[in-house]
């Protein structure tokens, strides 16, 4: 007896297709197709919540980057931190990301010129707190409103977040946190663990940039006393 169609997706690259094959038709690998839901038809139309207004019409406050502090890394990310904001920040290895983000963490946590002090949670899950914590006394990245997690499970950082409310999260780093559909590590992953903070705090798509070792990011709704 004939199969019924069934959309079968490689496990390597993606591809689909509807026959039983041994090998993916694009990556060649062997035995990687496996059964998927069918593609859908695509989303039915709906009616917006509201119009869309003129590009004149629409404020650009809410996008104004906050500085940082930080000279260089503000002319890198434009006028500084924008509101709902992620940023990744990758490097070769050793080269002092997570040293710089503790740095932005700690003035963020004190304020400063065009900003006042806000709430901020620094998420390691990489080191132990005592390590940061002995890294911070090296370079005075210290303040009452710093807070400090060592943790992995997106799970529990998630929890970090809405127990503490920062208007800054700084997680170092984003391929060592595991989360509900697997363990660390994978661009799928990384893009995961990415996006939830953000859900959690009622963020509705916010811009991403390149990298994939730490990420740094302003909850939107914020003050910027």
């Amino acid at each position: 007896m004939a199969r019924n169609p069934t959309n079968l997706t490689c496990t390597e690259c993606g591809w689909s297709t509807t026959r039983w094959l041994g090998r993916c038709g694009q990556c060649q690998a062997w035995g990687s197709l496996v059964e998927s839901a069918p593609p859908s038809a695509g989303p039915a139309t709906a009616t917006p919540a509201a119009a869309a207004p003129r590009i004149t019409e629409v404020s650009a406050d809410a996008a104004r980057g906050v500085p940082t502090g930080i000279g260089e890394l503000d002319r890198v990310l434009g006028d500084g931190l924008v509101p709902g904001a992620v940023v990744l920040l990758g490097s070769e290895p050793g080269v002092g990301k997570s040293t710089l983000l503790l740095e932005v963490a700690a003035r963020w946590a004190a304020g400063g010129p065009g900003r006042g002090a806000h709430r901020t949670l620094y998420v390691t899950a990489e080191e132990s707190a005592p390590q940061v914590r002995r890294r911070a006394d090296r370079t005075g990245a210290l303040g009452e409103n710093l807070y400090l997690a060592a943790e992995s499970d997106l799970g529990v950082v998630l929890g970090h977040i809405e127990a503490i409310a920062p208007s800054l999260l700084v997680l170092d780093s984003v391929q060592t946190v595991s989360t509900p559909e697997g363990p660390a590590g994978g661009g799928g992953r990384r893009a995961g663990v990415v996006a939830h903070p953000g859900r959690a705090r009622g963020d509705e798509g916010p811009p991403r940039g390149g990298g994939h070792r730490s990420a740094a990011r302003r909850p939107p709704g914020t003050s910027r006393r």
